[in-house]
């Protein structure tokens, strides 16, 4: 599978050379995770979720629509979750996911980005009750230090997926809930542009 995806991805590059100026890197940081409960009646509150810290690490490509708007696909292999509390104890809940953000950015300066889109995510290992996918609209601003290095922040905000449970455990509907995960990233660009000859 690995080497699948390591495939796919040199073949994109190599295709999206022909397109101009882009950028491939790698990115990291720190993952704030939370998650939103709605819909509880009388199964859940949610004043017993709270939120973990914890980390993402992927890749990202970018290429240029015009002077200011380009568009950046990533991978991103992101620890979210939650805390939960049963019983006067608190659990760190761990949900594992590939995420795959596909955004639109634009460029006011050289230095300034924003960046707006959706994010794909699919849970790779976690709670039972949370759906295998998952989807959330992406908002951040990046700020490019130099031509390699660049650091910023995003609000991934979820939208609402019901738990995974047997009805009957509730008297009421089942509760819905949304990933929030705010990130503080930092890039390295390994390709800062490519243009065929």
């Amino acid at each position: 599978m690995q080497r699948f995806i390591f495939l796919i991805t040199s073949l994109l590059i190599f295709q999206l050379c022909s397109f101009g100026q882009f950028r491939v890197g790698l990115k990291g940081g720190v993952n704030f995770s939370d998650i939103i409960v709605s819909n509880t009646g009388d199964f859940f509150t949610d004043e017993i979720f709270g939120s973990r810290v914890s980390f993402h690490l992927g890749s990202y490509l970018s290429n240029s629509i015009s002077g200011q708007l380009s568009w950046q696909l990533e991978v991103l292999f992101s620890n979210k979750g939650y805390t939960h509390k049963v019983e006067g104890q608190t659990l760190n809940v761990s949900l594992n996911y590939l995420n795959w953000p596909v955004l639109l950015l634009y460029q006011p300066t050289r230095k300034l980005e924003f960046e707006i889109g959706p994010e794909f995510g699919y849970l790779i290992s976690g709670e039972d009750i949370v759906n295998s996918f998952d989807l959330g609209i992406d908002l951040g601003v990046k700020f490019n230090i130099s031509k390699k290095i660049n650091t910023g922040i995003r609000y991934c905000y979820g939208l609402p997926f019901k738990f995974q449970m047997d009805k009957s455990d509730s008297d009421e509907n089942v509760p819905t809930y949304q990933n929030s995960v705010l990130q503080i990233f930092a890039g390295f660009n390994l390709i800062n542009e490519c243009s065929q000859k």
